[in-house]
């Protein structure tokens, strides 16, 4: 999957998405679920920004004489989250690039707009007020892990310089209550879509300069009212158009700093090649395959069946021979990426996993004891007296999950299951996994496109965005038909669909971890999809010719992936510097951004240049928290502070 084609929110991270965008399988299908929750990202605006004044209640002319008081009873407790409030407190001082402050009144005509464009961000909000200058609150009805991401990470404030015309108008639909599918609203939802300013208006510590934007390059200058622009010693960034193809000569030239363009095993021996200055960045990007089985074909709905293949699968030759150093074999095989299970997980519950180390001899137990046997072929018979010969179904064009299929049928082979690989269209993945259509399928087997587990097990256990597995057909089919009551390696049965939903309520992470330890125990045990491995990412950055100050590459902070971007963070506290001979102060990128005559600077266009990447995004926007996976929280960055009551 181009990496470009995940990260299409994020150049108004421009400089984000150098550090942002996590490569999934080469190409990313058009039907795979965008990844904002794994993040919803924020289409819809705030609620209105007064709240309507109560009618003054007449006043008696006589007090009313004293009755008993009854006798108070219990208040019925209220089933699911409780309404909370969320308050960000803004940076004083910070100005637009064009003079002005950014204040609450940006933040909440932000959300004015998602409100007018229908978000669904606002099903899970009251209201959304500005009390003063630099504080914005948030009445939340629904809280949960997605709602949080996209108030405090993923939402990219807007100016109300640019955009204060339709700010406003929404503000006064959103008070009137107006039908957001009405003609008023939706005429000026139309005009603001094409509105074209001639720039960009941002608070980062870098713009771009519509005179450098050609088809072949763009120059971001030197913001010097933005965001810690006096901390940071570049004074441009240069950001050359391209994916991997443009890019190699760049690299081999020595003409280039960073990118974060999926690069294969060959182009990374390509790069090495050239000197010892460049060093390969190979955080988690969070996704990767998975082998669904489909619960309708026996023998394949047996827990013992699945976990032999698991241990008949050497996972580590799987992940080498479909992306070499760029990938991890999943160790842990609860249902989402490894790199978040010492966050949710306590110590006691991780050593009760079962990792599946191949070992064919367990294999062999776990099937004999179903009554299988070896037919004179080498092939296993099952109790029915049928061979255990399958359909591997994989989208052709994600290339490394196809080498994953065949070798995992080429593995199988030499302990007695027979799989057939059989490449389909990308473009049919929804339908064939809603439908069931398969035997067994690899497919995105875990997404982490906001750091909880409820985004994966939303996406492989239930019908979710990826349409994996419906056991009540409500959307007309079953899926994978994985029946929702399972049990834990404890032997504790539970309810997927409401473990699930409850990991997912409210903000209190300490409140979710139960629910998210026993679907991860009950997947350990099932292996309702088997997870091969997770893409790392292959970020090439030159350490000496332009610039220094990067941190070792075993550092703590490149656990985490270019959606919380450690080269953005870098570059944005001045951690970064220009070396000796780097004069120009320049720092060297790429990404596929939006070219002319199509490149626009209105955030609000599909076509504009601001938001294709996310590294280059935080640049012009910095975000108001990071995610650090290590800290296993949001850290503030551009915000002062947030805190929920």
């Amino acid at each position: 999957m181009k990496k470009h084609i995940l990260f299409v929110v994020a150049l108004m991270a421009i400089l984000a998405v150098i550090a942002a965008c996590a490569p999934a399988p080469t190409p990313v299908p058009p039907t795979q679920p965008p990844a904002p929750t794994a993040a919803p990202k924020p289409t819809e605006a705030p609620k209105p920004t007064e709240a309507p004044k109560p009618t003054e209640a007449p006043k008696p002319t006589e007090a009313p004489k004293p009755t008993e008081a009854p006798k108070p009873t219990t208040a019925p407790t209220a089933a699911g989250p409780q309404p909370v409030t969320l308050t960000i407190n803004l940076r004083k001082g910070v100005k637009w690039s064009d003079g002005g402050d950014l204040t609450s009144k940006d933040v909440l005509g932000t959300w004015n707009i998602l409100w007018m464009q229908s978000s669904a961000s606002w099903n899970s909000l009251n209201d959304v007020t500005a009390p003063d200058a630099q504080t914005v609150v948030f009445n939340i009805k629904t809280p949960g892990p997605a709602i949080l991401d996209t108030i405090i990470r993923s939402t990219v404030t807007r100016p109300y310089s640019q955009y204060g015309k339709w700010m406003d108008a929404a503000a006064a639909f959103r008070k009137a209550n107006a039908d957001r599918k009405g003609t008023d609203v939706t005429n000026a939802v139309n005009e603001m879509l094409a509105f074209r300013p001639p720039n960009a208006v941002v608070y980062g510590p870098y713009n771009i300069d519509p005179k450098s934007v050609t088809e072949a390059q763009l120059t971001m200058v030197k913001n010097p009212t933005g965001f810690n622009a006096d901390k940071i010693d570049f004074d441009k960034v240069t950001v050359y158009w391209g994916d991997t193809t443009q890019d190699m000569p760049l690299y081999l030239s020595g003409d280039m700093d960073y990118s974060s363009n999926a690069y294969s095993p060959a182009n990374l021996v390509a790069i090495r090649a050239v000197g010892n200055q460049y060093v390969v960045l190979g955080g988690p990007a969070t996704n990767g395959p998975g082998m669904y089985f489909n619960n309708d074909v026996y023998p394949l709905n047996k827990v013992e069946v699945r976990q032999a293949f698991a241990y008949y699968i050497d996972r580590v030759e799987n992940c080498k021979v479909a992306f070499g150093e760029s990938c991890r074999p999943v160790k842990y095989e609860v249902g989402f990426t490894d790199a978040a299970v010492p966050t949710w997980l306590s110590a006691d519950q991780i050593a009760k996993l079962n990792t599946y180390d191949p070992d064919p001899k367990k294999g062999d137990a776990l099937l004999t004891g179903l009554g299988f046997k070896k037919g004179s072929d080498g092939i296993w018979v099952d109790d029915k007296g049928k061979p255990m010969a399958y359909e591997l179904i994989v989208p052709a064009d994600f290339t490394e999950y196809l080498a994953s299929s065949e070798n995992v049928a080429q593995q199988l082979a030499k302990h007695g299951i027979k799989l057939t690989v059989k490449p389909y269209q990308s473009s049919e993945r929804n339908n064939v996994h809603k439908a069931g259509a398969y035997q067994i399928s690899m497919d995105i087997g875990f997404r982490f496109t906001y750091f909880h587990p409820f985004v994966s097990y939303d996406y492989n256990l239930r019908p979710g965005i990826g349409f994996k597995n419906d056991p009540e057909g409500a959307q007309g089919a079953r899926g994978m038909n994985l029946p929702y009551k399972q049990k834990t390696i404890d032997g504790k049965e539970i309810d997927i669909k409401e473990y699930v939903t409850k990991m997912a309520e409210g903000f209190d992470a300490n409140a979710q971890k139960p629910y998210v330890a026993d679907v991860a125990s009950m997947f350990n045990r099932n292996l309702p999809v088997l997870e091969m491995f997770e893409r790392y990412l292959t970020d090439p950055i030159d350490t000496k010719s332009r610039v220094t100050g990067w941190l070792p590459v075993d550092d703590k902070i490149y656990k985490n992936n270019q959606n919380n971007s450690p080269v953005a963070r870098q570059f944005l506290s001045g951690q970064l510097k220009p070396s000796a001979t780097n004069k120009a102060k320049e720092f060297k990128t790429s990404y596929p951004y939006t070219q002319p005559p199509k490149a626009n600077y209105n955030l609000y266009s599909t076509d504009n240049v601001m938001a294709q990447g996310a590294v280059l995004s935080n640049f012009i926007y910095p975000p108001f928290t990071y995610y650090d996976v290590n800290e296993g929280k949001y850290v503030p960055f551009f915000a002062e502070s947030w805190n929920i009551k």
